[in-house]
C-alpha cells in the first residue's frame, strides 16, 4: 500500500507541475503578446518616418516616463498624439513633439526627470520653448524638455544625468521674452531628435510614452 500511495502522490506531483507550468506559460503570452505588439506599434510609426534604425537605440536609451506621477493621487497629467499640428507662433511651423498636460493649472506642481542616462548638452531660455533642458543620450538621440517652470538646483550644462533624475518642474514659460509665463497652460514639451546626415530631425515621441506608461499601446 505505501509503494501505491508514494506513485499516487509522485503522479499528483507530477501533474500539479504540469498544470503550474501550463498556466504559468498562459500569463506569460498573455504579458508578452500586448508589449509585442506595442513594439510593432512603434516600430511601424518610425518607419513611417524613415528612422527604423532607431528603435533599438530608444528601447535602450528611454527608461522611464518624463513625468513623475503625484503620489498624492490629486492631479494628474494628460497627452494625446498632437505631433505634426500646425503652430503659428513664431511662424508657420509644426509641432515637434509631444505636449503632457497637467490637471493642475499650478506651476512647479509635477517633478520632470530625464528618460534616458545621459549628458546635459542645453539648458536656458528659448522663446519658443521657454525654461528648457537638452540630454544627449549615449547613443546619439537628443531627448528635449521644454516650458519648464524652474531647474534641479545645481542643474547645469555638462552635467551627466540618470533616467528618473529631476531635470525640473513643469510649468507654462515660453513665447516670449525671458521669463514670459502664462501663454498657454502648463505642460511639458517632450520631443526626440535625431541627427541624420547633418542634419537634425524630430520623432514622434507619442507611442514611446505609452509604451513607458504601462508598457501597452493604447489604440
Amino acid at each position: 500500500m505505501t509503494g501505491i500511495k508514494q506513485r499516487r502522490a509522485a503522479r499528483f506531483c507530477l501533474w500539479l507541475v504540469m498544470v503550474l507550468a501550463v498556466i504559468g506559460s498562459i500569463c506569460y503570452i498573455l504579458q508578452w503578446q500586448p508589449k509585442m505588439q506595442s513594439l510593432s506599434v512603434i516600430y511601424e510609426g518610425l518607419q513611417q518616418q524613415d528612422a527604423g534604425q532607431w528603435m533599438q537605440p530608444l528601447r535602450k536609451d528611454m527608461k522611464c516616463f518624463p513625468v513623475r506621477k503625484d503620489k498624492s493621487g490629486q492631479e494628474h497629467w494628460s497627452y494625446e498624439n498632437g505631433y505634426g499640428e500646425g503652430r503659428s507662433y513664431g511662424g508657420a511651423r509644426t509641432h515637434e513633439g509631444i505636449d503632457i498636460m497637467s490637471s493642475t493649472s499650478q506651476r512647479g506642481y509635477f517633478q520632470i526627470q530625464s528618460v534616458s542616462d545621459g549628458v546635459v548638452e542645453q539648458l536656458g531660455w528659448l522663446e519658443l520653448g521657454g525654461y528648457r533642458v537638452g540630454v544627449r543620450s549615449p547613443s546619439g538621440l537628443y531627448f528635449y524638455y521644454a516650458h519648464l517652470d524652474s531647474y534641479a538646483l545645481n542643474l547645469k550644462k555638462g552635467d551627466r544625468v540618470k533616467a528618473g533624475q529631476v531635470l525640473g518642474t513643469m510649468g507654462d514659460s515660453g513665447y516670449g521674452k525671458e521669463g514670459t509665463r502664462g501663454k498657454f497652460a502648463v505642460h511639458l514639451h517632450f520631443g526626440i531628435y535625431y541627427t541624420e546626415n547633418g542634419q537634425e530631425r524630430s520623432l514622434n515621441p507619442f507611442y514611446l510614452l505609452q509604451y513607458q506608461e504601462c508598457g501597452i499601446i493604447k489604440e
